[in-house]
């Protein structure tokens, strides 16, 4: 009997589709038949114990009330869990916010790398983690942008991890650079790039409705702007839009 190979772009579009109903989940803290999500490792889900439960409802209650105005005794009443069994897996809410924020940066990673692996071109790659790194930021709304400021402030417990998360993604860049000219870039062109697609980001979350047609707006002017950065000069770089 022949075997049947799946589509990989209908595969790729799946595992997307699965990405970001996980993420609508986490929110809304209505969908729970996340059976794909499920499977993907070191991810919260609810009915998987009680560290599991608190990180899942915890995600909606830091995006509601913030960080400042959130208590540990709101992520215990989401959570449904004694203070005691809290403080069997988490230090204080903001041990919580740290976790909740490797997640999303392990998430985000793991799709740059199949992307990387993927791409036939660093063009192609380096658009491609500009759509997922704004779509993300778009589903997520109010607690990336909560998490990102908090994460750039000085002496933030989250700034380490961001600093991890951005220096993993500029070895990305890097070695997809490498793989295709054979040649190192400064790491501050990596730097730059990834600066500034954060920075738009936060704009786009703070002044706008975050509608699809402001989220597109956004990643095509990003997408063109990241193209030109590592690969000046190629025929098939998009163009910049106009108005």
């Amino acid at each position: 009997m022949e075997e049947i190979t799946p589509n990989t772009d209908v595969k790729k579009e799946q595992e997307s589709a699965d990405d970001n109903n996980f993420i609508a989940a986490l929110l809304k803290e209505t969908e729970r038949e996340l059976d794909q999500a499920s499977k993907r490792p070191s991810f919260p889900m609810p009915g998987q114990g009680a560290k599991s439960d608190v990180l899942f409802n915890a995600i909606g209650v830091f995006a509601k009330k913030g960080i400042n105005d959130t208590t540990v005794q709101d992520l215990l009443e989401a959570a449904n869990i004694s203070r005691r069994t809290f403080y069997k897996y988490f230090k204080n809410k903001v041990d919580v916010l740290e976790s909740i924020y490797q997640l999303a940066a392990e998430l985000l990673t793991t799709r740059f790398k199949e992307e990387r692996a993927n791409a036939n071109s660093l063009v192609e790659f380096v658009m491609s983690c500009v759509d997922l790194y704004f779509d993300y930021h778009a589903s997520l709304g109010p607690l990336v942008r909560m998490m990102t400021e908090e994460a750039r402030r000085t002496g933030s417990p989250l700034a380490r991890h961001r600093e991890a998360l951005i220096k993993q993604v500029v070895g990305l860049f890097d070695d997809k650079y490498f793989e295709v000219n054979g040649r190192h870039l400064d790491p501050l062109v990596h730097y730059s790039l990834i600066w500034s697609m954060e920075s738009t980001s936060i704009n786009l979350l703070t002044s706008t409705d975050c509608k699809q047609e402001d989220v597109d707006r956004y990643k095509s002017v990003m997408r063109a702007i990241a193209a030109r950065v590592v690969a000046a000069g190629d025929s098939d770089l998009p163009e910049l839009p106009s108005m």
